[in-house]
């Protein structure tokens, strides 16, 4: 069942039965589901899982903010190992090219930031 499937609206409020969901490929042992996505500000929130011994396959480079939170597993980056109740709050302008050797899943909140107009103080 897709995401679309999974989800109910109830006048503003949207409501995404996860476990309902199918997983989509992302890349060969990682998978995602985008529970919510913005095309007006581009905001994004996935849930992301990766078998054990997964390596993302490139340098992940932030333009934007991105939150992560770890439900189950380990996730590692070049900075420590992180489990399940972790809080990651990776920067605009930071970097990292993670990997698990459990396997690992966890939430992902993609939040650009909103740009400054000229006239503002």
């Amino acid at each position: 069942m897709t995401v679309a499937d999974a989800t109910t609206l109830h006048e503003l409020i949207r409501y995404v039965d996860t476990p309902e969901a199918d997983w989509e490929p992302l890349e060969e042992g990682a998978w995602v589901r985008t529970l919510h996505r913005d095309a007006e500000t581009r905001q994004r929130v996935l849930m992301v899982r990766w078998e054990p011994g997964y390596t993302l396959s490139f340098r992940d480079e932030h333009r934007h903010d991105e939150l992560v939170y770890i439900l189950e597993g380990t996730f590692v980056d070049q900075h420590r190992a992180s489990g399940p109740g972790t809080f990651i709050h990776n920067e605009p302008g930071s970097w990292h090219q993670p990997h698990t050797p459990d396997g690992c899943t966890f939430l992902a909140f993609i939040t650009p930031r909103p740009t400054r107009s000229s006239d503002t103080p």
